[in-house]
């Protein structure tokens, strides 16, 4: 094989699908932007189209280093040149670049990443009615544990890194599949020798390109044992939480742009949750047997999930409601009176849970929205078009709820991240191999990274959610 000719398609490919990649941050930072309200392209506009485009570089240099290291293991092992391994030398070094590079830029994305679901506005909404002329009389409890709920699966994942790392590890380790890594055309997996591991030396090409395979391929194992298993037989922990709303009446309300959110329906076809254990029975076996109304926003419909876009009118309402209680959190510190704190805290969160649920009622005129599918291109895009209402200057955008079939709501969490984290992880682990040639090293430290992100979106997730929900955060367990 002429290396040099290989080399330079290699930098052609990698110039190619980092153009590609330019154009997919694009459109990208233009779903951003729509979905922020912003009207002219400014300094953060330009931030996020550069967070967007190195997130893109960063799997694109992963996926061509890796793709190179498969290839070169390949063509060594088919025993078609004996010598390629030494003419590879000379390339040690531009990987090590890439890599660097590579690990940086994807470090970079999963700060971004928290960032973003960090910040997110969240309100649960509690349909529950007084069972008395006293409007303080419902239980906050319900509340309290949905919440708590929706902050374990904030880090869930479908791919447990621990047991990912300790499975590759086993392969890699107490299998030897770590010996097709060695310069020898041919794999011996236990050598018949034990001095002849001596005199065998390891190629860091090779070893990307063995470890990147294990890693894939132990990846794709754990991932349908979840789909096809542990889902089925065990349960799917999201579609738990949205039945968990149904059953506690509580619905989540979820901003993650300005104009742009999701919500999870969970008002009781029952009417009330707050009942004794009899009674939650006897609720659901009626609806197991269809003796009650459906779940759905929708009138004998089951979709609980939407994607929401909301115009100016309601987002400016829904700060001015929040702010009532946001503006008091700073000063409450240096005043005594808890009354008059747990007042406001009551009197706020009530305003808010009144407007959101006459809001979803459809009880404000101002405040109308419909509900529609998303059309082929909006789920390509993940985009979802703009529709005006009126005409002329007094046309403004409308407020619009998507049925959510695909669980995009998940985006907030960890579970809708799940390919940037798995990219993350595995550059982790090929970079740390290829400076220290030891995968044990690679997957402790790999593990020690992945436990202080994880550790780091359950601190900032549980305050953002104390801070926007209303909870106090000694609830939040």
């Amino acid at each position: 094989m002429d290396l040099e000719n290989h080399t330079r398609n290699v930098w052609i490919i990698l110039g190619t699908l980092s153009g590609v990649g330019m154009i997919v941050a694009v459109i990208q930072t233009w779903a951003w932007f729509s979905k922020s309200g912003k009207e002219v392209i400014d300094l953060p506009t330009l931030g996020k189209f550069l967070l967007h485009f190195l997130d893109i570089l960063s799997t694109v240099i992963f996926l061509v280093m890796a793709g190179v290291s498969v290839w070169w293991l390949i063509f060594f092992k088919s025993q078609v040149d004996s010598t390629f391994e030494s003419k590879t030398n000379s390339q040690q070094n531009i990987f090590k670049i890439l890599f660097i590079v590579s690990f940086i830029l994807k470090t970079i994305d999963i700060i971004h990443l928290i960032i973003q679901q960090t910040t997110i506005d969240i309100f649960f909404i509690d349909w529950e009615r007084p069972k008395s002329v006293n409007s303080n009389t419902v239980s906050a409890w319900r509340t309290c544990f949905v919440a708590n709920e929706f902050n374990e699966i904030q880090t869930f994942r479908r791919i447990h890194v621990p047991f990912h790392l300790f499975f590759a590890l086993f392969l890699l380790k107490v299998i030897n599949l770590e010996n097709i890594a060695l310069v020898d055309t041919n794999i011996i997996l236990f050598p018949s020798s034990p001095a002849a591991n001596y005199t065998m030396e390891y190629d860091s090409v090779f070893r990307i390109g063995t470890a990147f395979l294990v890693l894939l391929g132990t990846a794709f194992i754990q991932y349908f044992v979840y789909i096809i298993i542990y889902q089925r037989l065990i349960g799917d922990k999201i579609l738990n939480f949205v039945d968990l709303c149904s059953v506690s009446n509580i619905s989540v309300f979820i901003l993650d742009q300005n104009y742009h959110g999701y919500y999870i329906h969970g008002r009781s076809p029952h009417g009330i949750a707050d009942v004794n254990i009899r009674d939650m029975l006897m609720n659901l076996e009626r609806e197991s047997k269809s003796m009650s109304s459906t779940r759905g926003l929708q009138a004998n419909s089951t979709e609980q999930i939407f994607i929401m876009k909301i115009n100016r009118i309601f987002r400016a309402q829904y700060d001015l409601l929040f702010r009532q209680y946001y503006d008091y959190i700073g000063p409450r510190r240096t005043r005594k009176d808890m009354e008059r704190y747990t007042d406001m805290l009551l009197q706020s969160y009530q305003n808010l849970n009144k407007f959101l649920c006459a809001y979803i009622d459809r009880s404000l005129p101002t405040y109308q929205y419909f509900i529609r599918n998303r059309y082929l291109l909006e789920k390509i895009f993940n985009y979802e078009f703009q529709t005006r209402i009126g005409s002329g200057l007094s046309t403004s955008m409308d407020n619009i709820l998507f049925i959510d079939d695909e669980k995009v709501f998940t985006k907030v969490l960890f579970y809708g991240k799940e390919n940037s984290l798995f990219i993350w992880n595995i550059i982790t682990f090929l970079f740390m191999d290829f400076i220290s040639t030891n995968y044990v090293l690679a997957a402790i430290i790999t593990f020690l990274l992945n436990l202080i992100v994880v550790g780091l979106r359950n601190s900032f997730g549980r305050r953002n959610l104390s801070k926007k929900t209303l909870i106090p955060r000694e609830l939040l367990i």
